[in-house]
C-alpha cells in the first residue's frame, strides 16, 4: 500500500477524535498511538512515550456533537406545531398529496377554466320580472351545483395542503384565497 494511502487511513480511522467517545481511551486494537499526531482541533494529553494516549475534544466540538446527538426536547402547544386542521402534520401522506395537487399546473388551469365558465353562465342568465325564467336560464341554473362542488373541492384541498389560518403561509393568509373562501361560503 502506498505510504500516502496508509497515512490517510491512519489519520481517518485511528486519529480522528470523533471516532472515540468523549475523553475515553481509544480502543486497544488501534494500538493507542497515532503516528501522525492529533487530528485538527483535538489536543493530546501528555503521557510517557509508548503508553496509550487519550484524545480530548475541544469544548466547541463537544458542544456541537452533543447538540447533534442529544437535541433539547421542545414542548409544543397545538398552535406552535404546523398541523393542517390540527390533524395533518407536514409529513402526513394526505397533506403531501394535497400539496402536490394544488401545485400541479393542470389543477390551476382547471380552476381558472371553471371560474371563466361560471362567469359566462352568470352573464347568460336572464332575470325576468316575477321570477319568470327562460328555458335557457333554467338549464343554466342546473349547472350551479357543479360549480359550487368544484370550488368547495378546491378550497378543501388547499386548506388541507396549506393549513387554515394559524400559521405563516396558510389558506386564509392569502388575499385571493380569502376571496375564494367568501365566494364558496356565500355560494
Amino acid at each position: 500500500m502506498d505510504s500516502r494511502c496508509q497515512f490517510w487511513f491512519l489519520q481517518k480511522d485511528l486519529c480522528y477524535p470523533g471516532m472515540a467517545r468523549f475523553e475515553d481511551e481509544l480502543s486497544s486494537r488501534y494500538g493507542g498511538m497515532c503516528p501522525v499526531g492529533p487530528a485538527r482541533g483535538a489536543s493530546r494529553l501528555p503521557g510517557p512515550p509508548g503508553v496509550q494516549r487519550m484524545y480530548k475534544q475541544t469544548m466547541a466540538q463537544r458542544a456541537r456533537t452533543m447538540a447533534i446527538y442529544n437535541p433539547i426536547p421542545v414542548k409544543h402547544s397545538c398552535l406552535s406545531v404546523n398541523r393542517s386542521l390540527f390533524i395533518f402534520s407536514e409529513d402526513n401522506i394526505i397533506r403531501k398529496y394535497a400539496k402536490k395537487i394544488t401545485e400541479w399546473p393542470p389543477f390551476e388551469y382547471m380552476i381558472l377554466a371553471t371560474i371563466i365558465a361560471n362567469c359566462i353562465v352568470l352573464a347568460l342568465e336572464q332575470h325576468l320580472p316575477a321570477s319568470d325564467k327562460t328555458p335557457m336560464s333554467e338549464r343554466l341554473d342546473d349547472t350551479e351545483p357543479y360549480f359550487i362542488g368544484i370550488f368547495c373541492f378546491e378550497a378543501g384541498i388547499k386548506i388541507i395542503a396549506l393549513g387554515f389560518a394559524f400559521h405563516k403561509g396558510t389558506y386564509l393568509r392569502n388575499g385571493w384565497n380569502v376571496m375564494d373562501f367568501v365566494v364558496v361560503l356565500t355560494g
